[in-house]
């Protein structure tokens, strides 16, 4: 646009080819899969690939991420401007749509940004919050893997620890690193490190290791604090819950044991000529008008 009046143009600089070609998706690098017959087994057909044969295909999505939204998600065209102004990704990646609705498929072009994309704190797009997961061969959109990023805390680790090289070896017992946060990049605090792992939430954690021989007078004993690892249950394999409060396979119309029992107060017996027996010990005697028995029964006491 022509500058008005010896008026600077408001328009930005012109964008070059190269600008509208960076940001075009582009076609995926060619694969050759040599070219084999189907194989038939019991009236079904089937096709098997090598180990060598997935991890070759893998490539081009060796930076890719799930991200599964709790409620309905944002358009695509939301949720691509939102990563494009407050991710601060060093390139454009790819957002497109999956089978589920609530799914989206986010493939990056290297290392760096994957590792940004996943250990962010604020996990929301829009308002809506998600769950994010590295993506591979085997994810399956209908399960969970347990592999999550969570944020670890190593509370007094000495700054000449906070190397990510060495924090990286001394994470390993607990998960695969993935970044410091900038204050320990930076070293600007040294109360403790603070690094984002993906964590196997199905298994145990462990909650210190030592740094030199166990129980020596020179040597650490380091604790792990977790800041950020949500449940996981083995039984449906989701996020956000155990197995003891997991509702899958539950019939809606069984009663768990162990309720609440309902007992007439004294008063109450009082009041409908019924009478507590003080000589038996954890026993009511509910008697009629007349004074003869109706039923009796006793109160077990619970310990």
């Amino acid at each position: 646009m022509a500058a008005v009046d010896g008026q600077p143009s408001l328009a930005g600089p012109p964008r070059s080819f190269s600008d509208f070609f960076s940001t075009a998706p582009q076609p995926l690098p060619e694969v050759l899969v040599p070219f084999r017959q189907p194989k038939y087994l019991e009236g079904e057909v089937f096709f098997s690939f090598s180990s060598e044969e997935i991890l070759k295909t893998s490539e081009p999505f060796r930076f890719s991420m799930v991200v599964k939204f709790l409620r309905q998600r944002p358009s695509l065209d939301s949720i691509r401007a939102f990563i494009r102004s407050r991710w601060g990704l060093s390139s454009i990646p790819v957002v497109s749509a999956m089978q589920r609705p609530r799914n989206i498929f986010i493939r990056m072009t290297n290392e760096s940004d994957l590792r940004k994309a996943l250990s962010r704190e604020s996990c929301d797009i829009d308002g809506v919050p998600y769950r994010s997961f590295s993506w591979s061969p085997e994810f399956d959109e209908d399960l969970e893997p347990p592999f999550v990023p969570a944020w670890v805390f190593l509370p007094g680790l000495p700054p000449n620890f906070y190397h990510a090289s060495v924090l990286e070896m001394l994470t390993a017992p607990i998960g695969k690193f993935i970044r410091r946060d900038n204050p320990t990049t930076c070293a600007t605090r040294t109360d403790g490190a603070r690094v984002c792992l993906e964590i196997d939430a199905s298994k145990e954690l462990i909650h210190h290791f030592w740094i030199g021989l166990p129980g020596m007078p020179s040597s650490r004993r380091q604790e792990i604090i977790y800041e950020t690892l949500p449940a996981y249950c083995l039984k449906c394999r989701c996020q956000g819950h155990n197995q003891k409060t997991c509702r899958y396979g539950r019939d809606p119309n069984h009663k768990e044991k162990g309720g609440k029992i309902w007992v007439k107060k004294p008063e109450q017996l009082k009041a409908k000529g019924e009478h507590i027996a003080s000589d038996v010990p954890n026993a009511v005697f509910a008697s009629n008008s007349a004074g003869k028995k109706k039923f009796q029964f006793r109160l077990m006491a619970w310990g």
